[in-house]
C-alpha cells in the first residue's frame, strides 16, 4: 500500500502534514509559543472530538490530501473581507471567532475544568476563589487552587486575550 500526505491548515494558515498509509479526515491543532501545531491526525469526526477533549484550546479541522486537486484548477480565492487590516496580526480573540470547530451532529461540546476557568476569567466580578468555588461545584474531584486559575489568567492575557485583573482582598477587609 502506497502512502499518502495529509495536510492540515491551522488557522494563521500554516501547514501540518503527516504520510501515512491509514486514512485520516480530520487533524486536532493546538496553539503554542511558536504557532499552531499537530496533536495527532485521526480517521473519524468523533476520535477528533475526543483528542480534542484531552488537550484544552485545541481544535479540530479537516485534513484534505496533498495534490488532491486537478493541476489545471486554480485555487479558490477567499471571498470572506480580512478582519484586521493588512499588515497587523490577529489577536488570539480574532482566531477563536474566525476557527471552524466539527462537532457530529446533535453533539454538545464538553465542557472541561480548562474550558469552564477560561469562560469564568472573562467576568471581573468574579474574583479566583469564586471562580474555584464553581470548578469544584461541578467537578468535585478537581483539584483546581486560586494559584492555578491565576495561573491559566496570566497564560492567556500573555497570548492576547483580555483577562481582567483581579485585586487581592486585604485580609482585614475578608472580617
Amino acid at each position: 500500500m502506497t502512502k499518502t500526505t495529509y495536510v492540515a491548515t491551522a488557522p494563521d494558515g500554516s501547514e501540518h502534514v503527516r504520510k501515512s498509509e491509514r486514512t485520516y479526515t480530520h487533524a486536532v491543532l493546538v496553539e503554542g509559543k511558536e504557532g499552531w501545531g499537530a496533536v495527532g491526525f485521526c480517521g473519524r469526526p468523533d476520535l477528533a472530538e475526543k483528542k480534542c477533549g484531552e488537550h484544552p484550546g485545541s481544535i479540530v479541522v479537516e485534513c484534505g490530501v496533498l495534490g488532491d486537486r486537478a493541476a489545471d484548477m486554480p485555487e479558490a480565492a477567499d471571498t470572506k473581507p480580512a478582519a484586521t487590516p493588512a499588515g497587523e496580526e490577529k489577536t488570539v480573540d480574532q482566531k477563536i471567532r474566525e476557527t471552524k470547530v466539527h462537532m457530529p451532529e446533535g453533539a454538545e461540546p464538553k465542557q472541561t475544568i480548562g474550558s469552564m476557568v477560561q469562560e469564568l476569567l472573562i467576568d471581573p466580578d468574579l474574583g479566583y476563589t469564586a471562580i474555584v468555588d464553581r470548578v469544584m461545584t461541578d467537578f468535585p474531584d478537581a483539584k483546581t487552587s486560586v494559584r492555578s486559575v491565576a495561573s491559566v489568567a496570566a497564560v492567556l492575557r500573555k497570548k492576547g486575550v483580555n483577562i481582567p485583573i483581579r485585586r487581592k482582598v486585604k485580609s482585614s477587609d475578608q472580617g
